[in-house]
């Protein structure tokens, strides 16, 4: 085998490498906007009064189970939640 003939094996398995890599970085970006975008829209509701302490517990067990946050996170948010007045 020469070397032509590797680089010719060689090039299009890089660019079909390349190519899935920065495909799975733009969807894990993608997913992370979407978190984002959901949790400012709960902030904002909170702000605007739209979602009062019992709609917010449903909307954390919401985020838990569709994987937005985790379980951890989502008790001590009830926790502060709680606490506040």
């Amino acid at each position: 085998m020469d070397p032509t003939e590797l680089f010719l094996l060689l090039l299009p398995l890089a660019v079909m490498l390349v190519i899935l890599v920065i495909m799975v970085l733009y969807l894990a970006a993608k997913n992370d906007n979407l978190r984002h975008k959901e949790v400012e829209k709960l902030n904002e509701l909170m702000r605007t009064g739209a979602v009062d302490k019992e709609n917010f517990f449903m909307e954390l067990q919401t985020m838990v189970h569709d994987k937005i946050i985790n379980k951890d996170f989502c008790e001590q948010l009830e926790k502060l939640l709680e606490d506040s007045p």
